[in-house]
């Protein structure tokens, strides 16, 4: 931005289209398409600014780029130029007004229900022949806006962006082992599931050496359900 700045004071927005204007008319077997296309990379960054949109357009800089564009419409490898100038001219074109009194359609439909406030009740109460449309054609904040928003996004391509917002607290990450039911009312399925009530700490769970199966006498009656009828 402050190189931006320091380009329109001194001038350098016309020194710019003078010499992009010099590459388009004698580069005419396009063999320093790369050099005409950093030119206009250099003049889409100072149109970045506020001042240098306005700087471009004191130096009829949108006929200059609509009048090369044109030209280079037939070559296909002069795309890349082609869509650098429409972003510059598209950028620093200023707003005009709406070419129309109203904003409301030309075809009106009587709504069932109208609300008492909001922006539709304050739409049907405006009389006719008032004026509604915003004119915003001095208003560039948007461009600007955009503009900003586009060199900040390239400034992240090469630095590592932090997010205040993200969970680092491995604790906080942790989800909440809690039971749906009360441990009194899950003792009676501790036959099924001893992992219920089993502490693991005390096992050899390291140990590779296989256990001895041993026999659990428990199981030689019948298995009774504890939630089965009494049939």
């Amino acid at each position: 931005e402050t190189n931006a700045r320091r380009a329109v004071d001194r001038g350098y927005v016309q020194v710019l289209l003078t010499i992009y204007v010099d590459w388009h008319r004698h580069d005419s077997r396009h063999r320093y398409m790369l050099i005409r296309k950093g030119v206009l990379q250099c003049i889409k960054s100072v149109t970045n600014i506020k001042l240098g949109r306005k700087a471009f357009i004191d130096a009829n800089g949108m006929k200059i780029l609509y009048n090369t564009s044109q030209e280079c419409l037939a070559v296909r490898t002069l795309d890349p130029l082609v869509n650098t100038s429409s972003l510059i001219m598209r950028k620093c074109f200023p707003k005009n007004r709406l070419p129309l009194p109203t904003i409301k359609s030309a075809f009106h439909f009587q709504l069932p229900v109208i609300p008492a406030s909001g922006p539709v009740a304050q739409l049907y109460n405006l009389p006719p022949d008032v004026d509604d449309v915003v004119d915003e054609s001095d208003d560039n904040d948007d461009a600007e806006t955009e503009s900003e928003i586009e060199t900040e996004n390239d400034d992240d391509k090469d630095q590592h962006f932090k997010n205040d917002d993200i969970e680092t607290d491995i604790n906080k990450l942790k989800p909440r082992q809690e039971l749906g039911r009360p441990i009194e009312e899950l003792k009676m399925y501790e036959h099924f599931f001893p992992e219920l009530s089993e502490n693991f700490q005390e096992c050899d769970l390291v140990s590779k050496e296989p256990k001895p199966f041993v026999p659990d006498t428990n199981l030689s009656g019948p298995i009774v359900v504890p939630t089965a009828g009494e049939e």
